[in-house]
């Protein structure tokens, strides 16, 4: 870990790999890599090196007939920056950043999520069980505007 970080902050592209669930999980994993006592200045540098993490899960298509790439993509903008900097680090916080920051190119889980079962690539169900129950109005919410947004592109689709 500390290699990775010398090597981006002496301006080198440095891509690395880290067995997390999440975006957000990445950067805390990295974060508790370092004793209590460093993790503010780690969490410094990471706010200013730290350009993207994608995240991936593979599930079975909701067919059974291979699987699915569900993509999670953080791009470290201000608002990121500045959850990674707070002294009481917050993966919730992330994962919210992420999700707003669509708009700016991240793309949150939820979406993905949505997107993939919009799409017939996952059941309901497969979806439900990559995310924690409290952000279910999240998805149905994001559910229901793509199935909005798809219907108005259907020509005749906004009778």
């Amino acid at each position: 870990m500390e290699a990775a970080i010398d090597m981006a902050e002496s301006g080198h592209l440095v891509i690395g790999t880290l067995h997390t669930k999440s975006c957000a999980e990445t950067v805390d994993r990295i974060i508790n890599f370092y004793e209590v006592r460093d993790q503010a200045q780690i969490k410094n540098l990471l706010s200013t090196l730290l350009k993207v993490v994608v995240s991936q899960r593979l599930l079975k298509s909701a067919k059974g007939d291979g699987l699915v790439l569900v993509p999670e993509i953080m791009l470290v903008d201000n608002t990121v920056a500045a959850c990674i900097r707070k002294d009481k680090f917050s993966v919730s916080e992330i994962e919210d950043a992420i999700q707003g920051g669509h708009d700016k190119g991240s793309l949150g889980l939820i979406n993905s999520l949505a997107g993939l079962y919009v799409d017939g690539k996952l059941t309901l169900d497969q979806v439900k069980a990559q995310i924690d129950e409290k952000n279910y109005e999240t998805l149905n919410r994001t559910i229901m505007q793509l199935n909005l947004k798809r219907t108005s592109k259907v020509p005749g689709g906004n009778k």
